[in-house]
């Protein structure tokens, strides 16, 4: 049992990794140029990097520490159609249009991602899926089913009989369709390679110590230890505002989610899980999301919580890692005694509306933000970097601004 390691760090070594440069000024110089600053190596900020480069523009990309070795590493290699919440009360929180508009980006720019990774031949083990969504609560799940349908999304009922060859699972459930699982780390190395050979430049171990507004509309300073950049805009794709935009953390929820992935099952175990043929998600607060891996294991992520301090770290992991096998024994009891290989936390920042925030913001000139995923799943990344692009060029569409600051009262 390895505490704190990541399956995705340990499938991807460091030492096996691209070293990127740390960023330093042209020679007798302090500063240089570009058209846009990306702050934050993720999955994000690189597809972000990429995007804006196969546009034209002159793009730099810092991160603080190793690409991919933050919250992307921490997470469950996820696309899904859809948001970690109910679309009833996205139309209730927003209104019947704008929640449509957010769940068909959501699922189309997972179908977007899922083919731009193959189309550059990224090899992070993409592959399709479905969502199954559990729940015990019979009238609740048909309410839910109801108003995806009537908004015209693909989802479909599941009959007990086809929830039991296929999950092993006595619940109502639904299906979401368009959904897929990969390697999130490979990912994110692959796009950014392809960023460079569009002529991004990438830099590790380059943190980003202040961001400062040009003023007659010259753009943004960008400053870091060993000089400044002054570009036309700056994007932070640091999944929370952090020191740079402290101003906003108000708007932002940052949680801890937990992540725990078993010993390969046995033959006898995998059969009584069914065909393990989709992700399952379920309805409790916090909610669960369980996939299965290639090499036979289950993953199993939730047990969200507020942030604990670090010297409670270890001993809330051993806790949380308790947790989540004592409920993955309750989804199947066949599996109670596996004992798990590998458990983590993940830093996230959800929103209180529960849909991210992607755009600008008036009090912040020439930034752009793509923050507050939370466990919405990684085909949001993509999503952001299309629609900060169309931003940047001046080529928004009404649909962009769904995800915008505006909506805040």
């Amino acid at each position: 049992m390895r505490y704190g390691v990541r399956y995705w760090d340990d499938r991807n070594p460091l030492g096996r990794r691209t070293a990127w440069p740390r960023w330093r000024p042209p020679r007798g110089q302090k500063s240089e140029t570009a058209d846009v600053v990306i702050v934050g190596g993720g999955l994000t900020g690189c597809a972000a990097a990429l995007a804006f480069a196969m546009a034209g523009h002159d793009v730099v990309l810092f991160e603080a520490g190793r690409l991919a070795g933050g919250a992307t590493a921490g997470s469950a290699g996820l696309m899904l159609p859809g948001f970690d919440a109910t679309f009833a009360g996205h139309a209730s929180a927003f209104g019947l249009r704008a929640a449509r508009a957010m769940w068909q980006q959501a699922r189309r720019g997972g179908l977007d991602f899922a083919a731009q990774l193959k189309r550059l031949g990224i090899r992070c083990d993409i592959e399709p899926t479905s969502t199954l969504v559990v729940s015990r609560d019979v009238k609740a799940l048909g309410k839910e089913y109801a108003a995806r349908r009537g908004a015209g999304l693909p989802v479909t009922r599941v009959t007990p009989a086809a929830l039991s060859r296929e999950a092993a699972l006595d619940a109502a459930a639904i299906r979401m369709p368009d959904a897929f699982t990969f390697d999130p780390v490979r990912a994110t190395l692959g796009l950014a390679a392809h960023a460079v050979r569009h002529g991004a430049r990438v830099f590790e171990h380059s943190p980003v110590t202040r961001t400062k507004h040009l003023p007659r509309g010259k753009g943004v300073q960008v400053k870091t230890a060993a000089g400044t950049i002054d570009a036309k805009a700056v994007v932070i794709a640091t999944g929370v505002p952090g020191s740079l935009v402290p101003q906003l953390r108000r708007h932002f929820q940052p949680r801890e989610t937990y992540t725990v992935i078993t010993e390969p099952l046995t033959p006898a175990m995998r059969r009584a899980a069914g065909t393990r043929r989709s992700t399952v998600v379920d309805t409790e607060t916090p909610p669960h999301a369980l996939r299965w891996l290639k090499d036979h294991r289950a993953m199993m992520t939730g047990a969200d919580q507020p942030p604990v301090p670090a010297r409670q770290r270890q001993a809330t992991l051993v806790q949380r890692t308790g947790q989540l096998m004592y409920e993955l024994s309750l989804f199947y009891p066949e599996l109670s005694g596996i004992q798990p290989s590998f458990a983590w936390h993940a830093s996230v920042a959800a929103t209180p509306d529960g849909a991210p925030f992607i755009g600008p913001h008036r009090n912040l000139p020439g930034h752009l933000f793509a923050l507050g995923f939370g466990r919405h799943g990684d085909g949001m990344a993509w999503l952001a970097a299309r629609a900060l692009v169309r931003m940047f060029d001046g080529n928004a569409t009404k649909e962009d601004g769904v995800f915008g600051f505006e909506r805040i009262r």
